[in-house]
């Protein structure tokens, strides 16, 4: 089995091993049905979306999980075992649910049936490269060195 010497992934991850290198970050948005009632508001806030069943763990949230109606009464849905981004639209788009996603993941991923939505007062998703922190080879460092300059711009 191959091995990829350097990855491109979405923080969190567990930074105890490897080395992370920051790259960008891009806001998120709440993706909701479009018959939501908040679906035509040109931003919302957390506080807005706290009635709402998040279709994620809500450790990927920790603004919507720290105000969420649901976590507090004990009266949570359980989340199916998601295994794509299309997989969670369908359900938001079902009505089953709202998710909070990367602006350029919800705008790839667009829907007729579900609206994003910019959201005040959450995290951006941020990017990093990553690799194992004990591997130092000229072509990693280089590679690392060189992929900023790819990054998107604001």
């Amino acid at each position: 089995m191959e091995r990829a010497d350097v990855s491109i992934i979405r923080l969190p991850v567990d930074q105890s091993g490897p080395h992370v290198q920051p790259l960008f970050t891009e806001p998120r948005v709440a993706v909701l049905p479009i018959g939501h009632p908040l679906a035509g508001r040109s931003a919302v806030t957390v506080l807005d979306l706290a009635d709402d069943h998040l279709l994620q763990a809500p450790d990927a949230v920790p603004e919507w999980r720290d105000v969420a109606r649901e976590l507090r009464t004990g009266e949570c849905d359980d989340v199916p075992a998601l295994h794509s981004v299309e997989e969670k639209l369908e359900l938001v788009a079902a009505g089953a649910g709202i998710c909070v996603l990367p602006l350029s993941t919800a705008a790839f991923c667009a829907r007729p049936d579900a609206v994003a939505v910019p959201v005040d007062g959450i995290g951006p998703s941020r990017v990093c490269l990553v690799w194992v922190a004990t591997r130092r080879s000229r072509p990693i460092q280089d590679f690392a060195d060189a992929f900023p300059s790819l990054a998107p711009t604001a």
